[in-house]
């Protein structure tokens, strides 16, 4: 239920951010700012959680700034001008990182008392809650259901949830705080920045590619979102099946070799159809590889409960905050594929290099 609120949190304010932005009377590049407010919250975020969780406990850490989020959602939809709308979003911001880092820190403990493996199916539910809330709130848009009471509903029902969800978790203590391993710390933050980049890369510029490489009509440009999207759900869904039969190691490694491969087939092709296919196989293969990252983090020995987390937490949102820049800057000087080609293949490969030195490294709890 923390998973699927989260998601839903994320995606029921975000499609109707032009109704945010007319609301609170800001142009194109006002706007902009917003949300880069939003991205340096999270960084903020991420960059206390882990002290947070620590001095909190994984629980409380997860719970009550779930609500802080939800309660601001009502307060996205009618803050006026850009310095209280940026003000409400970078605090839910700031509150949406700690919950993340909260709630996989109990996923971590889930994962262990379980016995199996349960993280992507957690991340498929953020997924599905993401997804379910962006569906609600493209249909109350089209109903002329006001902004304001669309987030105030979808806050409440929340927050009901999030308190039956406080009354069937196991309380959690308080872990003792241990001096801060800063080379680890950098090395799993890069990581993180990694895999944000070949995760972030197609979701920023699917739809563009099939405007400008594959020629296809805006109003169908959305089925990049949907095909990337539907494949990374079905992967979470079904990616924990995998890991119990194959490993840790080798389903991380298939999945960053789909990637590769959906990489090369949709840099190399500008039809729709071959593009969609591309898409639908990237967002299969990289279903598993965050949800991996944050069981392996949550676990490692070398960090006090949350701190792996809270690293790799915020270096993959600096890879996030990065990507389109990246891209950009490649494009201006080459082409649109050259651009994803080379940033998402520099990303795939600092990740194996990575990912292989986590696996190696004996420092988790859990065999890979």
């Amino acid at each position: 239920m923390l998973f699927l609120v989260n998601g839903m949190s994320f995606g029921s304010w975000l499609p109707r951010l032009p109704e945010i932005r007319d609301r609170a009377g800001l142009d194109i590049a006002t706007i902009g700012v917003v949300l880069t407010v939003s991205g340096i919250g999270g960084l903020v975020g991420s960059a206390t959680s882990g002290a947070l969780v620590g001095r909190l406990g994984p629980r409380r850490a997860a719970i009550w700034p779930a609500v802080v989020l939800c309660l601001l959602l009502p307060l996205i939809g009618v803050a006026p001008g850009a310095v209280l709308l940026g003000s409400v979003i970078g605090v839910a911001a700031i509150a949406d990182s700690v919950a993340d880092v909260g709630m996989n820190a109990l996923a971590v403990r889930a994962q262990m008392a379980r016995g199996r493996s349960i993280f992507t199916r957690l991340h498929g539910l953020w997924s599905l809650g993401s997804l379910g809330g962006g569906a609600i709130a493209t249909a109350a848009a089209a109903l002329g259901i006001d902004l304001p009471i669309h987030l105030a509903v979808v806050a409440g029902a929340s927050i009901l949830a999030l308190a039956w969800a406080s009354t069937t978790l196991p309380p959690t203590e308080r872990t003792p705080r241990t001096r801060p391993r800063v080379r680890l710390a950098l090395s799993i933050g890069a990581l993180g920045g990694a895999v944000a980049l070949v995760e972030g890369v197609p979701h920023d510029w699917g739809t563009i590619f099939l405007t400008d490489v594959a020629r296809v009509a805006a109003s169908s440009a959305g089925t990049a979102f949907i095909a990337l999207s539907g494949g990374m759900l079905v992967g979470r869904l079904a990616g924990d099946r995998v890991v119990d039969r194959i490993g840790i190691d080798r389903s991380m490694y298939g999945g960053l070799a789909l990637v590769a491969a959906s990489l090369v087939g949709l840099v190399t092709t500008d039809s729709q159809p071959v593009a969609l296919a591309a898409f639908v196989l990237w967002g299969l293969g990289v279903a598993v590889v965050f949800p991996l990252l944050y069981r392996l983090a949550g676990s490692h020995r070398g960090f006090a409960e949350g701190s792996g987390l809270a690293a790799l937490t915020l270096g993959s949102r600096v890879g996030f905050m990065a990507g389109p820049a990246a891209v950009a800057a490649v494009t201006e000087a080459t082409s649109l594929p050259i651009g994803i080609l080379s940033v998402v293949g520099v990303a795939l490969i600092g990740t194996v290099v990575g990912v292989f030195t986590s696996l190696s490294d004996g420092g988790t709890v859990e065999t890979a």
